[in-house]
């Protein structure tokens, strides 16, 4: 009889552009940053662990950790098939932000890496007619976050393709996803003008300059990718997108 052959042990890769990804299972959010990267978006660093397990971390966490300069980071899921075209899994795994030190670090990762197995997941995986898949965790420097939200190159309301929407609240983008706010929301003309504009707060987040350069920014990408975009964008404290 034969031996079972050995697992394959986990390992960290950077997420830079131009990485060779023959026979890395990334998963969906790590592909989509590599693309954001390799059309020249602004992108926090970041690695994946790949091949872990919630009990078996890659042995040079740490070092890879301390590589991306420590501080705080982002610990965010990337399976197979998340955020794709036929199945986003938006809400189903688990990310945590504002993870500091290597104890937190790793108790983080292990929670993203369970996430795959939450009743939650399996019926989304039924219902949309799934089979488990590979699981990678991202982990990111956090932006120190000014305003942060979302942007759509076509009106998803309308259809129009003339049409940019920026939602925006002031601080982490986290509390837009999850309902906690209401956003200031923007609608802007191919000429860069602020056709439509409600208010979520007492205060605007964001001024004329930084909208434009966030619909200047959104329409280069998606020509980029040759398709419309959905794009999360973070402000940081210095003003850069």
């Amino acid at each position: 009889m034969a031996s079972p052959s050995p697992k394959t042990e986990p390992r960290i890769v950077a997420l830079t552009p131009g990485l060779e990804r023959r026979g890395l299972s990334l998963g969906g959010k790590a592909e989509g940053l590599l693309a954001l990267m390799e059309r020249g978006a602004r992108v926090p660093p970041a690695f994946a662990i790949v091949d872990a397990t919630a009990d078996w971390l890659p042995a040079d966490l740490g070092a890879h950790y301390r590589a991306l300069g420590g501080g705080r980071v982002a610990v965010r899921s990337s399976a197979v098939g998340e955020d794709g075209e036929r199945s986003s899994f938006a809400g189903q795994f688990e990310s945590v932000l504002d993870v500091e030190g290597l104890e937190a670090l790793e108790a983080a990762v292990a929670r993203c890496l369970s996430s795959a197995s939450l009743e939650r997941v399996e019926a989304y995986r039924a219902r949309m007619g799934e089979g488990r898949a590979a699981m990678s965790v991202i982990v990111q420097s956090m932006v120190d976050a000014r305003a942060a939200g979302v942007i759509f190159t076509v009106d998803p309301i309308s259809g129009r393709r003339d049409r940019l929407v920026i939602d925006a609240v002031a601080g982490r983008g986290d509390a837009l996803v999850s309902g906690e706010r209401t956003p200031d929301h923007h609608v802007v003309d191919e000429a860069g003008v602020v056709v439509e504009r409600e208010r979520g707060g007492d205060g605007a987040c964001l001024d004329e300059t930084v909208l434009r350069s966030l619909a200047d920014e959104a329409r280069r990408l998606a020509e980029a990718f040759g398709a419309p975009l959905d794009l999360e964008w973070a402000l940081d404290r210095e003003g850069a997108v």
